[in-house]
């Protein structure tokens, strides 16, 4: 069995962003809706009452989110300990890897699973660890490896980026998890397909989101993201995967107001919006 907790289901800054009064950010302030921190799952397949996970990503907010899951918090037989047996990283962005900066008081090197790419782009952080635990660097690999437990995991490469796909190893459940997707190749279609649940990059809306808010903004797919309108919520709603969720969205994605005809676009097609604490089981 696969036990996934999205700890963060927002795009980089978070909802509401620090800087900003979108709509969105202006409606989390006010209560209307919910706050969001910053994209990250966590993911168990430990036979023992899952004391062990493995974090994709590991976001700014991870102290946050360690505190609103118990799970990952330290048991009370030892003075100093963890749940935390490593992390998995899509790609080198500060959203994704400046969590790890927070986990440097360990008393081993933290395992991070990394194309090199990821890698070559993420030497800072060695000398920003050097009088702490360390980094145990281990490369990703396209065939499945072991993870812990009964699952076993491999790297689909992409733009900029990688994907994980996620398989128990016992039941053959598998899930996808890809949130920062360029562009829909012809594997990673193959990789969705053929997975039970999947967890996708839900960024922006449309191309041109962020430039409204923003003038001279990059678009979406200079971000390497991929948008929903025009990208991929036509794919997805065709896909066979008995659970599809947008994640990694950005708050000024309009999916987020419940009362928009954008939320109720992507909900009638049977795609979950993500949420902090939403809890998954394969």
């Amino acid at each position: 069995m696969i036990r996934i907790r999205i700890l963060g289901s927002a795009a980089g800054g978070g909802l509401p962003q620090w800087n900003c009064a979108c709509a969105n950010c202006v409606a989390a302030r006010a209560g209307k809706i919910a706050s969001q921190t910053q994209s990250s799952i966590a993911i168990s397949g430990d036979p023992e009452k899952f004391r062990s996970w493995f974090l994709i990503n590991a976001s700014p907010d991870l102290t946050r989110q360690i505190e609103t899951m118990p799970q990952l918090q330290p048991r009370h037989d030892s003075s100093r300990n963890s749940p935390i047996a490593g992390v998995l990283l899509t790609n080198s962005d500060v959203d994704h890897a400046l969590g790890l900066l927070l986990l440097r008081q360990r008393e081993t090197p933290l395992a991070v699973y990394v194309a090199e790419e990821t890698r070559a782009a993420l030497a800072w952080i060695d000398s920003a660890l050097a009088r702490f635990c360390g980094i145990d660097w281990r490369k990703t690999s396209t065939d499945f490896q072991p993870l812990a437990g009964s699952i076993i995991f491999r790297a689909i490469e992409l733009h900029k980026s990688v994907a994980f796909q996620f398989r128990d190893g016992v039941s053959g459940g598998t899930v996808l998890f890809a949130p920062s997707v360029g562009k829909l190749s012809e594997e990673l279609r193959d990789t969705i397909n053929a997975s039970d649940v999947v967890v996708f990059d839900g960024t922006f809306w449309s191309d041109g989101e962020l430039g409204v808010v923003r003038p001279g903004a990059r678009t979406a797919r200079e971000m390497n993201h991929l948008p929903i309108s025009d990208g991929s919520l036509d794919f997805l709603r065709q896909s066979p995967a008995r659970r599809k969720i947008y994640t990694h969205i950005n708050n000024t994605n309009p999916i987020l107001m419940p009362s928009s005809c954008e939320h109720a676009q992507v909900r009638q097609t049977g795609i979950e919006i993500a949420r902090d604490g939403l809890e998954i089981v394969i």
